[in-house]
């Protein structure tokens, strides 16, 4: 049986990605290399899951963590687990907060 929850995790992964968008804007004025290198992070993150089943040991499960493959595939067939919405809920702060430090710094260089 599926979650009421469950239409709410796509929307998360979206969140995640367009926060890392974000701060990939905010470092080029062009808008296509920015949609292009955000294009690039994110199968980056998707495809580290294969990356990580090939690495074994510490280096293959921190990447395995680092997955947004992973995390989603667990979400969206019922597994509630807390370590998913973490890591969905970090990505979303973590670009956030880099995208506004990124803005300030911009903001504070032309002065």
């Amino acid at each position: 049986m599926r979650s009421f929850l469950t239409p709410l995790f796509p929307q998360a992964l979206l969140r995640a990605v367009l926060s890392l968008g974000m701060f990939i804007s905010s470092l080029t004025d062009s808008s296509i290399l920015a949609a292009i290198l955000t294009f690039a992070l994110v199968l980056f993150l998707w495809l580290i899951d294969l990356l990580a089943d090939k690495l074994n040991g510490t280096i293959g499960e921190v990447l395995s963590h680092l997955s947004l493959l992973k995390h989603y595939n667990n979400l969206v067939q019922g597994i509630l687990d807390t370590s998913s919405l973490v890591l969905f809920a970090s990505y979303i702060l973590l670009g956030l907060f880099i995208t506004a430090q990124s803005i300030e710094i911009i903001r504070f260089s032309s002065r």
